[in-house]
Order: structure tokens, then C-alpha cells, then sequence
């Protein structure tokens, strides 16, 4: 049914993979964090290059960790969940 993947993410800039149960880099303004863009980088020399391109003004890289595969696959498999009952939801809402 799905397939495994060797990663969790990829690099924002550059593109490298990013392992599961790894530190990454985000960036600490609230438009490179939404659940759409959610932007990781595998150094501060990716995230530092990304800051130019969007024109912060005043911005820094946190620190985080990846999850483990076994923590991703769990977060994929109730986001599943929760898409199914979304779309249960407005098919039930269109037959009204």
C-alpha cells in the first residue's frame, strides 16, 4: 500500500535528504512555518541562504530534531484519518 521511505524531508534550499531522528534548521518567521510551506533545512548555511530570497527582516534558524520513522509514520497515518472524515463530512454536507 505505501511505500517506505528512506528520509523524512528534503532540504529547503539545497534539496538533501533529511534522516529521520536527525537535528534540522527552521526558520523562525510564521510564514515559513505553515503546515503548506513548513520549511526545514539540513544546515543554517541552507536556511541563511533562503533568508535573502524572502527578504526577512529580522529572522533566525531554530533548532529541531526529526521524528522517528516509526513517529512519522503514526502523524501519516492520522492525517489519513482525518482527511477520510473530512471529505465523509462534506459528501454528507452536499446531500443535504
Amino acid at each position: 500500500m505505501g511505500t517506505e521511505v528512506s528520509f523524512w524531508k528534503r532540504c529547503g534550499n539545497c534539496k538533501k535528504e533529511i534522516p529521520f531522528a536527525s537535528t534540522y534548521w527552521v526558520c523562525n518567521v510564521s510564514t515559513c512555518n505553515r503546515p503548506r510551506t513548513a520549511l526545514a533545512f539540513c544546515s543554517v548555511g541552507c536556511w541563511d541562504a533562503h533568508v535573502p530570497m524572502l527578504r526577512h527582516r529580522e529572522s533566525w534558524a531554530e533548532e529541531r530534531q526529526s521524528p522517528s520513522q516509526a513517529e512519522w509514520a503514526r502523524r501519516q497515518r492520522g492525517a489519513g484519518a482525518k482527511g477520510r472524515r473530512r471529505a465523509d463530512r462534506a459528501r454528507r454536507s452536499s446531500r443535504s
